[in-house]
């Protein structure tokens, strides 16, 4: 029985998937691939063939991969490697099926920094040889002529000359990630590679939540989500995160269901009660199963954290980790960042706040990923709507976010089941100035079952929030 090798540096690993699944990735890094300095025979036959089938068809092989396969196949002489070779190409053909995004620009930045190690040991080596056997003069000769593995230059772009490059700026599509459904989603706006989010709302008002159900509308998109918890345990996240997804919950429950009903072109809120029975082992490995075949391709991992052990550093590191074991985050949640320990503890506390955020919104840009996290108010924004002069400690982490969202539950929302979303800062476009109500069910984990614009709703009166508008009034003309 032949021995299969076991594929075991899992960079080539990662760029044999780009270069066979990716047209983006194929393009930009096959013009700088040079299949000998790979270090695994097969990665170095397949790859060679991928980079022919480039030149002559300008994109990724995808399906055609096992045709490629059979075209070349007999050019290969070890049956061993034609074993690992068809192993290979199979797993990822079969994988291919189910990827729904492929984080192009994080996966080339990753690409381009291993073929460049490789290509300097490759180099170290032949050196090194030439120095052994005392033969100079070729040691001397090769430095001359090595060249550094870069991308293609020519990102500099004349605004006033390259009318093709700036028309193309206006009508390619930024890379959507994905989009929240209702008035809420209208609100928030796409979700894009590189944004930087956050949720700012007072102590309990739902923080957590809306960080969960972010990366739950993630993985529905297919997406890795990666998720740091600062607060809560391992456990407690797992228990949120479950009953959000699945709907399922560990113990029997009666729940009241606040919902839209419309009247007359609004909207009014009505309720009704359900029953909901605690789910058995065998329930959960049946909803596992069922939410793999609908999720296909994305995944959710969580982690708990100490709250203040947590720097931008540390949390970088742990992101190396996931890559290196096969995992690149689309999306990355911190809850929540002004509890994350500062990398400068000398300064003061808002100095730090600002580094903490200016390092989150560089690792959403250097990452190819959207960080989503949010910050709490004071308490002057406990019972009524937030405003952005609600923001504790530093308003300049307004000037690091794409967008913050604020959450704000007056008395009669708490009562009601309620949130009131508003946007406090966007970067692109016109930010929305009008505001959203959310029906929401917290014990299932759904901060947000359905929403419509505040103007469309028809609410009861909420004493305690005209009270605190009054009384914001009053404090203004002061």
């Amino acid at each position: 029985m032949m021995r299969r090798e076991k594929l075991n540096t899992l960079n080539e690993r990662d760029l044999l998937i780009g270069l066979i699944t990716s047209d983006k990735f194929c393009r930009e890094v096959a013009s700088i691939l040079n299949p000998r300095q790979l270090e695994i025979d097969y990665a170095r036959i397949l790859s060679g063939w991928i980079k022919e089938y480039v030149k002559n068809f300008n994109v990724a092989p995808k399906k055609d991969i096992l045709k490629l396969y059979r075209a070349h196949i007999e050019e290969v002489i070890d049956e061993s490697l034609q074993d690992n070779i068809l192993t290979f190409i199979e797993k990822i053909a079969k994988d291919f099926e189910s990827q729904k995004t492929f984080n192009d620009d994080y996966a080339i930045q990753q690409a381009i920094q291993y073929l460049k190690s490789r290509s300097l040991k490759n180099f170290s080596e032949d050196i090194d040889s030439f120095l052994i056997t005392g033969e100079i003069n070729k040691a001397e000769a090769l430095i001359t002529k090595y060249r550094k593995v870069e991308k293609e230059s020519g990102e500099g772009v004349s605004i006033l000359d390259d009318s093709e490059i700036v028309l193309n700026a206006f009508t390619e599509e930024q890379d959507k990630l994905f989009a929240f459904g209702g008035a809420f989603g209208r609100l928030v706006g796409d979700i894009h590679r590189e944004d930087f989010i956050a949720f700012l709302a007072p102590m309990k008002a739902g923080k957590t939540f809306s960080l969960i159900d972010c990366g739950i509308e993630a993985l529905k998109n297919g997406l890795n989500v990666v998720f740091y918890s600062l607060e809560m345990s391992r456990t407690n996240m797992i228990k949120r995160i479950w009953k959000a997804l699945s709907g399922q919950v560990t113990e029997d429950v009666e729940l009241n269901i606040p919902y839209f009903v419309e009247d007359g072109g609004k909207y009014i809120i009505e309720n009704k009660v359900t029953k909901k029975k605690a789910s058995s082992v065998l329930e959960i490995e049946k909803k596992q199963k069922s939410l793999r075949r609908m999720f296909r391709g994305g995944s959710f991992k969580v982690y708990a954290e100490p709250a203040y052990s947590l720097t931008v550093e540390s949390l970088e590191t742990k992101l190396d980790d996931l890559v290196h074991d096969g995992f690149i985050p689309d999306v990355i949640i911190i809850d929540y960042a002004d509890i994350m320990m500062p990398s400068d503890r000398t300064s003061e506390l808002r100095n730090q706040l600002d580094g903490i955020w200016k390092r989150l919104r560089a690792m959403a840009q250097k990452r190819k990923a959207v960080v989503f996290t949010a910050s709490q108010t004071n308490r002057g924004a406990i019972s009524r709507e937030v405003e952005v002069e609600d923001i504790a400690e530093d308003i300049r982490k307004l000037a690091h976010v794409t967008s913050m969202v604020s959450i704000s539950k007056t008395k009669y929302c708490k009562e009601h089941s309620l949130a009131i979303y508003s946007q406090l800062a966007v970067r692109e476009g016109e930010p929305e100035m009008r505001k959203v109500i959310a029906t929401q069910c917290l014990a299932l984990g759904r901060p947000v079952l359905d929403s419509h614009w505040k103007d469309d709703v028809i609410l009861e009166s909420d004493d305690n929030s005209e009270n605190e508008e009054n009384s914001s009034v009053k404090r203004k003309k002061k």
